[in-house]
């Protein structure tokens, strides 16, 4: 069913308030902003659940209407009936700039730090991932050339992940990209890497007889010091900036670089090291303390935490567990939750006789089960409808208690989607998928029986 724009924006402009009750109109890259004179006039219930609308919000004064990837047909459509209102584009995290900082800025900057690259460190995972399912099957000898090239596939994005942690980070900070990159891989390079084993007879290395501390592997795989470290490139710059051209590149570059690497080196380093080491410790602890509820509160306020954004905030997390111990234990409690939302949404889909459910429940089951992206079924279904997110959070912790329960360690961050349950069951083992089918089943039919029926639906 195609979308009506037309009618979309008539209702949405009605139940704002009407036009008299609009002061402007703008959008940014999912939502509709508007100024409303009484915000109160609006009905966030009936927008909500327009066929088309994904989620209503109030943040920073504003009324905002939540789209997706299509809110330029959305506004274009708002514009025609309000064309003296019209205010344009603006940037999606204006708002915050605005605020200062916050806990929504620092999940802006994870997410802007680690999103443009979740992609191929996901594709990378996987191409890993089943090279391991292939050597565990007996396909493939570990001891073989084939096996050795295969696996750099996927493990050199591990491997030289600071340089893409530097370049998403320095387009974050707004510094200089090439600078960022250089020192990641100053940090990465062969000498540096082997540096501890070369000179440990001789008590280790050091910088002008002060003693260096570098992790074993040195900085290979390292997640946050270069984070950190583009960080301080940022404000390096800034000083430089007031250098003539000529002497700006010439000089400035060289001694914002070798500044960067040799306060990362000496300081940032270890600390951001030592930190990331007791949150990895603290978290195995909870884990082997009580890793049934453990395991059943962390996947079960997983689904929270992507309505927020706030799940950029564990990934990094993820990461450097996989970096630094060689495995991850969150990632497995969380691998249920795409599988128990597809489930929680083919109850509604089997239930619902209205049309305009069916036909959103269908996209959002395919982007759950085969795009493995859930949030179009979290906002356009279950949060509109509430009981149903609830039913899907209880599943989720059952599928995370039994994870933890049985101690699943994960060697990767992988897509989980049908597509790769073999995967799931070949690297993390059979036990693992049985628990994530157990919870998903256990939210079909939760969902169908008590979670959702027609009646909540306002109107169509």
């Amino acid at each position: 069913m195609a979308q009506d724009w037309n009618k979309l924006a008539a209702d949405v402009i009605e139940l704002v308030g009407g036009p008299d009750n609009i002061t402007s109109i703008t959008h940014c890259v999912t939502r509709l902003r508007f100024m409303l004179k009484d915000e109160s006039k609006a009905d966030d219930q009936r927008i909500g659940q327009l066929n088309g609308v994904i989620q209503v919000m109030h943040a920073s004064g504003q009324y905002q209407v939540v789209i997706g990837n299509k809110v330029g047909e959305a506004y274009d459509a708002v514009v025609a009936l309000l064309p003296g209102l019209a205010a344009g584009e603006v940037e999606a995290e204006e708002a915050e700039k605005k605020g200062g900082f916050s806990l929504n800025a620092l999940f802006d900057i994870v997410s802007g730090i680690f999103v443009p690259f979740i992609g191929i460190f996901t594709a990378a995972g996987l191409a890993r991932a089943l090279v391991m399912m292939a050597v565990t099957l007996g396909w493939m000898d570990q001891a073989s050339s084939t096996y050795v090239v295969l696996n750099s596939i996927g493990d050199g994005v591990f491997q030289f992940l600071p340089i893409f942690i530097a370049c998403t980070a320095a387009k974050k900070f707004k510094c200089n990209q090439w600078i960022a990159m250089g020192v990641a891989a100053f940090l990465v390079c062969p000498s540096m890497v082997g540096l501890k084993d070369a000179f440990a007879e001789a008590g280790g290395p050091n910088l002008f007889g002060v003693p260096v501390v570098l992790p074993d592997s040195g900085y290979l795989q390292a997640v946050f010091p270069i984070i950190f470290a583009v960080y301080l490139q940022s404000w390096l710059e800034k000083p430089m900036k007031l250098l003539p051209g000529v002497l700006r590149d010439l000089l400035g570059n060289m001694l914002v670089l070798v500044l960067t690497s040799l306060i990362t080196l000496m300081v940032v380093g270890p600390v951001i090291n030592t930190i990331s080491g007791w949150i990895a410790a603290g978290l195995m602890a909870i884990l082997n303390v009580a890793p049934v509820l453990a395991g059943f509160l962390i996947a079960a306020l997983w689904p929270v935490l992507i309505i927020f954004g706030m799940h950029w905030g564990i990934i990094p997390i993820m990461i450097s567990n996989l970096m630094t111990l060689g495995y991850d234990v969150i990632g497995p409690i969380t691998n249920g939750t795409n599988y128990v939302i597809g489930a929680v949404v083919l109850a509604i889909l089997l239930k619902t006789k209205k049309q305009g459910v069916r036909t959103t429940a269908t996209e959002c089951l395919a982007s759950a089960w085969l795009g493995a992206i859930t949030e179009p079924a979290i906002y356009g279904l279950l949060l509109k409808f509430k009981r149903p997110f609830a039913t899907m959070a209880l599943a989720c912790g059952i599928s995370g208690a039994v994870t933890a329960a049985i101690g699943v360690h994960q060697v990767g961050i992988l897509t989980t989607s049908v597509l790769t349950l073999p995967v799931l069951a070949a690297t993390n083992g059979v036990p693992h998928v049985i628990g994530i089918l157990v919870a998903a089943v256990a939210g079909f039919v939760a969902t169908y029986l008590f979670g959702f029926n027609d009646d909540m639906v306002v109107d169509e």
